[in-house]
């Protein structure tokens, strides 16, 4: 017997509190509780345990969606189901704002939802193409930008790189320029390709002042969160060619080309260990995971060496494979 979804209205909906100040018309709020003249129900959210159902009519999506209106009138399964349109992917309280705003479309504003809630209608119309809600959206988040911390600054940052947004994007590069790319705890948050391009930015915006200390170990830390830190290289022995051939930076090239280019590599190769004092990398990088002993024994060799020069102790300098993370 399989597990029936709870049907959750307008009125049992907690979620639902941001858009308080934004009721639907009494009348159409009473026929939707009641499903009166109600021509589907959208199942919404990953499983029957806990997906809502969601009343609606079709001609209100299919108005302001090509996607909704493609599903409804062509050869999708959704035309040929009159009752039912199961959608598994999407969140129920994004899904349940925009039909709110669908439903007073003449009067819709965003500005009552909160960052999170913001974002999350904001993907949700972007996958359906309801235009006229996007460009709210938008809109709503730039005018977060005024007043904002760095947290919600990182957030609206991958959002807008997502959501492919360049006005939205350069604005929060503005904001995060000017607080110089905080390197704090939410960039963990980021999904790989969005944290190589912070870390770049970051990098960018500090250029001489960049704390390569600082950056390594948000790159440690990054890493160690999304358990993305390779299995240890095998010791030197395995490696009889190079160890006995080679030293230096062309041992260490080697053994990395041996590895196809990680996302390690790409972050290592950020960090200059020319700015890190002798006695700061053997308390850090020098007992990191992310390190093998060969590139320990070189950085520390060269560190030792007397004063190195600013760029000469990089290391994966030569990694060139774009967002293949």
């Amino acid at each position: 017997m399989t597990d029936c979804p709870k049907i959750v209205t307008d009125s049992m909906a907690d979620n639902d509190k941001p858009l308080k100040e934004l009721r639907l018309p009494s009348k159409v709020e009473d026929m939707l509780k009641v499903g009166f003249m109600v021509d589907c129900k959208f199942i919404v959210g990953p499983n029957p345990e806990k997906a809502e159902i969601i009343f609606g009519h079709k001609w209100m999506f299919a108005v302001e969606s090509p996607v909704f209106e493609r599903m409804f009138c062509g050869d999708f399964m959704e035309a040929k189901n009159s009752t039912e349109i199961r959608l598994p992917d999407d969140d129920p309280n994004a899904f349940r704002n925009l039909r709110r705003l669908l439903y007073y479309i003449r009067e819709a504003r965003v500005d009552a939802l909160n960052l999170e809630d913001t974002i999350g209608l904001y993907k949700l119309c972007d996958k359906y193409m309801f235009a006229s809600i996007i460009k709210l959206c938008s809109e709503h988040l730039q005018n977060f930008l005024v007043d904002i911390d760095d947290a919600g600054l990182i957030i609206i940052f991958a959002a807008a790189i997502e959501l492919r947004n360049e006005p939205l994007l350069e604005g929060v590069k503005e904001k995060l320029k000017s607080r110089l790319y905080p390197l704090i705890a939410e960039i963990n948050e980021l999904n790989k390709i969005h944290f190589m391009e912070y870390t770049q930015l970051y990098i960018e915006t500090n250029s001489e002042n960049t704390d390569h200390l600082a950056l390594f170990n948000a790159i440690e830390k990054y890493l160690t969160q999304h358990n993305l830190i390779p299995q240890p290289l095998k010791e030197a022995g395995h490696y009889p060619v190079i160890s006995k051939a080679l030293f230096g930076q062309e041992a260490v090239a080697l053994i990395s080309e041996e590895r196809k280019p990680e996302l390690l590599e790409r972050l290592i190769a950020c960090v200059d260990f020319a700015k890190i004092s002798t006695e700061n990398f053997l308390a850090g990088p020098g007992i990191s995971k992310l390190l093998t002993w060969q590139q320990k024994y070189f950085i520390l060799s060269q560190l030792c060496s007397g004063e190195p020069k600013p760029s000469t102790i990089k290391l994966f300098q030569n990694i060139t494979e774009p967002n293949t993370i």
